[in-house]
Order: C-alpha cells, then sequence, then structure tokens
C-alpha cells in the first residue's frame, strides 16, 4: 500500500474508533474497537475490520447489526471530520481474530487437563 493510503487509512481509523467511543457509545457492555482498515487506491471505498468484546454471542451480533444500520450515519460522521475530496463508501467486517484465539486458548487448556487426568 503505498503512503498516502496507508494514511488515509490511519487517519480513518482514528476517526471511526473516535465515533464509536464519543457519539455511538457501547450498549450492553459491548466495546467496538477497529482492528485494521484496508483502502481502495482510488480512496472510494474502505473496507473496516471490527472486534466486538461482549461475552455474549446474541449481544456481538446484535452490536454489529446496529452498526450496519448505521453505516450511512458514521458515513456522515466521518465526512465531517476528514478532509477528502470524496468519503469513501464504509463496509463493515467482523474481525473474528480474537474469537479464533479464544477457542484454540481453550482447546489446548482443555488438552492439558486430559493430559493431568
Amino acid at each position: 500500500m503505498d503512503y498516502r493510503r496507508q494514511r488515509v487509512a490511519d487517519e480513518i481509523k482514528r476517526i471511526i474508533g473516535e465515533i464509536f467511543i464519543k457519539d455511538l457509545p457501547p450498549k450492553n457492555s459491548t466495546l467496538v474497537t477497529v482492528t485494521n482498515v484496508k483502502i481502495t487506491s482510488d480512496l472510494r471505498e474502505a473496507k473496516i475490520y471490527l472486534s466486538i468484546f461482549n461475552k455474549d454471542v446474541d449481544l456481538r451480533q446484535e452490536a454489529f447489526r446496529e452498526i450496519r444500520k448505521k453505516t450511512s450515519f458514521i458515513r456522515g460522521l466521518l465526512g465531517n471530520r476528514i478532509e477528502l475530496r470524496y468519503v469513501p463508501k464504509l463496509l463493515f467486517f467482523k474481525d473474528d481474530t480474537l474469537d479464533y484465539v479464544d477457542n484454540i486458548e481453550r482447546l489446548i487448556h482443555l488438552i492439558h487437563r486430559e493430559d493431568e487426568s
């Protein structure tokens, strides 16, 4: 990724993170973190990867649905805070990396418990 695209992606990541803290505060103890932003070479589309923290899977899914419903609102807030000719179209994706790591750790713990028995 070239330098300008990386700078824009980093700025979008920072601003979207602020939006989730200030403008869309977490509900039900659900924490939303922007883990990555990938932007097209023409800066017209940004893929936003989110990690949603809550022990309740249903609440995580509900939070993700709410974020997707508010995409145009989030895009409008982004447009007010970033200096670009065009505000990129936002596409939100779940970043399940932490769930995967948690599952692997749980399996390793289970294997060690079976070895002790």
